[in-house]
Order: C-alpha cells, then sequence, then structure tokens
C-alpha cells in the first residue's frame, strides 16, 4: 500500500467526457483513474497513489460563479481524502485548461495548506496569471509530449508530498516564481562572478544567479493623418475561412495563416465562410461572418468617404495555443505584404 496520497485535477477532454462540445460540465468525480494519473502512479513506483481524480469542464470552472459554486464540493473531497499533495493537469499550451489548473492548485493550497503542482507550456497564459505563489513545472507545448513532462510533474509532487526541502527552480525545475532568497555559499559573491566569468570567457556553461527578464521594445507605427486616403487591411486571429478550410489551418496551435480575395465583395454571405477555431463556440462567428472580419461596416465608410479603401484581401489564423515564434513569423509575412502594397493600417478583431 503506497504511503503518501494526491488528489488530481483534470479537464473533461483527459476524463474522457469529450472535447469543447463537454466544457460547460460541472464538477465531477471519476470512478477510476483514467488520463495522466496512470502514468504518474508508474512513476512513484508505488511510493504515493491518486486516491481521486476531480474533473471539471474547462468553461465550467473558468466562471467565477461556478467556481465558488463547487468550492463546498472541493472541501468535502480534500477533508475526505486528506491527500498529501494536490496535483492538476499537464495543461500543455490550452489556456483554458491552464488557468483551471493553475487556479485549484492556487486553491487548495491557499484554502487547506496542502502543497499544490501543475505542469504546462511555459508560454500559457496561466503562467503569468499564477507562477508567483505556485509551483509549475514546464511541458512540451502538446500533449504529444506527455511522456516526457510526467517525470518532472512526478518527481516535484512526490517531493512535496513527502515534505522535503524544495530547492530553487535552477536545481527543481519548476518556472521561476521571481521569488528571491538570501543563502550561505562557501564562496563570496566577488569569487563566484569571477568563476561565472572565466566561464563565459572560455565558453565554458555557466548559470547565472540572477537572470535578468527582457523586454522587447516594439516601435509604434506612425499614425494616419488623412484617414480619407488611407487603404485599410482586415485581418482576423479568430479563424475565418471559406468552407471547408481550403488551406488545412490549425484549428489550434497554427503555423500558418490563410489569404483570401475580397476584391468588389460589399459583404461576406453567410455559408460561404466558416469560422475553425478550437477555443471557442464559433457558431455566432459562422453565422455572421462580418463578427470577425467587418467587411459590411468598412464598405460603408469607404463609400461614405470616411477611408480610402479596402485591401483586397483578408487574412486569417487561429490564436489559440500559438506560440510567440510562430505568431511572429506569420506577423512579419502579414507586414511584408501590406508594407509593400502600400496599406496604412489593419483592423484586427480577436475572440
Amino acid at each position: 500500500m503506497a504511503v503518501f496520497k494526491a488528489v488530481h485535477y483534470i479537464n473533461q477532454f483527459y476524463a474522457g467526457l469529450g472535447g469543447e462540445t463537454m466544457a460547460d460540465v460541472g464538477l465531477s468525480v471519476l470512478k477510476e483513474k483514467k488520463g495522466p494519473a496512470l502514468g504518474l502512479e508508474k512513476l512513484w513506483n508505488g511510493e504515493m497513489e491518486v486516491v481521486n481524480i476531480i474533473v471539471c469542464g474547462d468553461n465550467y470552472i473558468n466562471n467565477d460563479d461556478n467556481f465558488q459554486d463547487i468550492t463546498s464540493d472541493i472541501k468535502e473531497i480534500i477533508d475526505k481524502e486528506k491527500p498529501d499533495v494536490f496535483i492538476a493537469g499537464p495543461a500543455f499550451n490550452a489556456g483554458r485548461y491552464g488557468v483551471a489548473c493553475a487556479k485549484m492548485c492556487d486553491y487548495v493550497k491557499k484554502e487547506f495548506g496542502i502543497p499544490s503542482v501543475t505542469a504546462m507550456w511555459h508560454e500559457n497564459p496561466a503562467v503569468d496569471m499564477y507562477v508567483r505563489d505556485n509551483y509549475i513545472m514546464p511541458t512540451s507545448e502538446t500533449a504529444a509530449g506527455m511522456s516526457k513532462s510526467l517525470p518532472l510533474l512526478a518527481k516535484l509532487a512526490l517531493k512535496l508530498a513527502k515534505k522535503e526541502t524544495i530547492g530553487s527552480s535552477r536545481f527543481e525545475g519548476y518556472l521561476r516564481t521571481g521569488h528571491r532568497y538570501n543563502e550561505y555559499h562557501e564562496k563570496t559573491g566577488a569569487e563566484r562572478v569571477v568563476d561565472i566569468l572565466m566561464k563565459k570567457l572560455t565558453c565554458k556553461p555557466y548559470v547565472t544567479e540572477i537572470p535578468l527578464r527582457g523586454f522587447e521594445t516594439v516601435a509604434p507605427a506612425s499614425k494616419i493623418i488623412e484617414l480619407k486616403d488611407a487603404t485599410i487591411a482586415l485581418i482576423t486571429t479568430g479563424g475565418l475561412v471559406p468552407m471547408g478550410n481550403p488551406d488545412k489551418i490549425r484549428q489550434a496551435f497554427a503555423v500558418t495563416y490563410g489569404r483570401y480575395d475580397i476584391e468588389g465583395l460589399v459583404s461576406l454571405n453567410k455559408g460561404v465562410y466558416e469560422s475553425i477555431h478550437g477555443g471557442y463556440d464559433t457558431t455566432f462567428a459562422t453565422n455572421d461572418p462580418h463578427r470577425l472580419i467587418p467587411l459590411d461596416e468598412a464598405r460603408a465608410l469607404e463609400k461614405d468617404g470616411v477611408i480610402g479603401g479596402i485591401y483586397k484581401y483578408f487574412f486569417t489564423t487561429c490564436g489559440v495555443g500559438t506560440n510567440i515564434e510562430s505568431s511572429k513569423d506569420m506577423g512579419r509575412g502579414i507586414a511584408a505584404e501590406l508594407k509593400n502594397a502600400g496599406v496604412s493600417a489593419a483592423i484586427l478583431t480577436t475572440t
């Protein structure tokens, strides 16, 4: 029998309930172990077991009112099981799932004093929201890297359950929290910095003790002097494409964008276009494409002489789970075309 106990949180997808169509389901408890829990237990080699799996839909739990409604249920589960550690995920780069995992860990840790840990891709929006007060282990971008992501999560979870001292992120592997603590060292700061400098000068590996955070500076574009002479481009990250998605743009984690001709069109008709975005209910956008590409209103402004014209193509991609580098690559491609075509400005809509 395992010495330590863990309670595990997963969303509706990993529980086998369904995908986006089941994102609004409320809290439930699995009767059998599924998903990452099975992989985690193998890595613990009998030292710890998952005694309970909590499941909730991504949409449901991220609604604050809904979350307040289920806190009593969470308390009942925690009081009954008395886990040594609470685990959520991994969420990879799924934004809503990541926020739900971090939100649950933060709540259980602060409300019940139980150590908690989750795991996700370092660009998941939940990291910025919760990393300061929570342990978040890094993962691959997608679930394809599950087997490589679970060992780090399992190791720290077991260490937390055993109430062992948790070292710095450099040694434990969790994403940096931003906290800094004083500690004794056998070498003075002067000696250590010289050691680091010598390693750097001789091209040997080294690790700085105080990593500096870099901020990218982007110069703002020049303002439009005469709007009546400006050509405006229409862009969306809401996934609007011709029916059937002819360019096979990914519904999530997109790496390409679409470019579609609207020259001479005064509107985008229902049944000709659809949204294939994987991160929201696309029904309304598909029923009225102008929710994402407002061509009808733009043509009205053009007719009234408010703007000079509309660029002959609109651009689209899916902005869910898209990493920063892919976003930059797509942005450069679109910007280069618009600049060469003499476009003055762009309207970028999202979800």
